[in-house]
């Protein structure tokens, strides 16, 4: 049987945070120490004060593994705080527990290698199944390079996580603290159940890119691209209001043999420029001809109703098993931000799956995989479950379903 729980706490320091976030989670969790714990921590001194948070989190919980990084704000299922000194941190105790705690300290210094070296430090973690969760800087990070080379070694392995944010960017590992490095965690056993919303709604139809190169779109479906965008802006209701206050991003479609396409088919990238004499558009990406695009828009409404299928997808593939714990990773573009009001992610999350124990921060970005191929996302939120298999446990009631 697996315990676990969680603590969020908002002090003067990080430290004093982090140590009253951890006996809230011990506490909650039921047991005197955790095998893991993982710790985010906000504020603007929380790399200078990166190893009292540690101590402190290792103090409390006794936890053989630590991991964890800052963010420019911290979650628990119970709430979010953006802005503030605060600390969330997750613990989880079962025997037989399997986790590797890695920290791969200087990305600049590692470059494209950085992929290989993460397959070699989880490889015997994960060899017959399993996950790892990703927590690195943003300093040096190649993310397309580090999931390719790791895919090519390890075959496939599903990597969640977010890059580290705040005003200093700090990694946790142990007793180890860094900056421009990677920490993160391996962890053995049945794959975690992971939920992605990237907050968009598809907009116009998808269309076949007959024309690029690099990154720039010159025709789609054998048309300028700038008309395509124009016409699918053109099939909202009321579209000047609606793109007045919305968000236009290139939607690349994951699968090019999957129709029809929907929501969440797509990686989610920015349109970088748009060039009105020649009707091209440039996109945060990489394109090639004969990829499928669908343009999105992104605001409140389109993020909400995201979530809300996301979530309907994890209760979906829960099939009734209760969820132990999990993360959410939200990128620092949603939140307060995003839907004018606080804890909007979190809320929805405990209304669907439940009280389940979670931890998570406001992160540079978000890594989580989208049929069975890990991805590199930007204004995502990664939900991560870990659905308690035990014997002992019984299944989701009916109406949290």
């Amino acid at each position: 049987m697996i315990h676990a729980g969680s603590g969020l706490a908002v002090s003067a320091t990080p430290d004093d945070a982090a140590l009253e976030a951890s006996l809230a989670a011990i506490q909650a969790s039921g047991t005197d120490r955790a095998d893991l714990a993982l710790v985010f921590a906000s504020g603007a001194e929380a790399g200078d004060r990166a190893h009292a948070v540690l101590h402190a989190v290792r103090r409390a919980t006794g936890a053989r593994a630590v991991v964890g990084c800052t963010g420019v704000g911290v979650l628990t299922e119970r709430r979010e705080v953006e802005g503030d000194t605060a600390a969330a941190v997750l613990t989880v105790a079962r025997d037989g527990l399997v986790v590797t705690p890695f920290l791969l300290p200087d990305l600049e210094t590692i470059g494209a290698d950085a992929g290989s070296r993460l397959a070699v430090a989880t490889a015997e973690t994960v060899l017959e199944s399993g996950s790892v969760i990703l927590l690195p800087d943003a300093r040096g990070l190649d993310p397309w390079a580090l999931l390719t080379r790791f895919d090519a070694a390890m075959g496939y392995v599903p990597i969640v996580g977010a890059v580290a944010a705040g005003p200093a960017l700090v990694e946790f590992c142990n007793t180890d603290v860094t900056q421009g490095g990677v920490a993160g965690l391996a962890l053995s056993g049945e794959e975690p159940v992971i939920g992605v919303a990237q907050g968009c709604m598809p907009i116009g139809e998808p269309y076949v890119i007959t024309a690029a190169e690099g990154t720039v779109i010159h025709s789609i479906g054998s048309r300028r691209a700038l008309v395509v965008l124009k016409e699918a802006i053109e099939t909202l209701p009321n579209p000047n209001e609606r793109i007045q206050r919305a968000g236009l991003f290139a939607g690349l479609a994951i699968d090019p043999a999957k129709s029809p396409l929907e929501r969440g088919d797509f990686l989610v990238r920015h349109l970088v420029a748009i060039d009105q004499s020649s009707g091209a558009i440039a996109v945060g990406d990489q394109v090639r001809v004969g990829q499928t695009i669908q343009f999105q828009i992104r605001d409140a409404e389109a993020a909400r109703d995201d979530l809300a299928a996301m979530l309907a997808g994890v209760v979906r593939r829960l099939d009734g098993r209760r969820p132990a714990f999990g993360c959410y990773f939200n990128c620092a573009g949603r939140g307060e931000g995003l839907y004018g009001k606080p804890d909007h992610d979190v809320t929805m999350i405990r209304e669907r799956l439940g009280p389940v124990p979670l931890a998570g921060f406001f992160g540079n970005g978000e890594f989580a995989p989208i049929a069975r191929r890990n991805l590199f996302h930007t204004y995502t939120g990664v939900l991560v479950i870990f659905p308690d298999g035990g014997p002992d446990m019984a299944p989701m009631p009916p109406d949290a379903r």
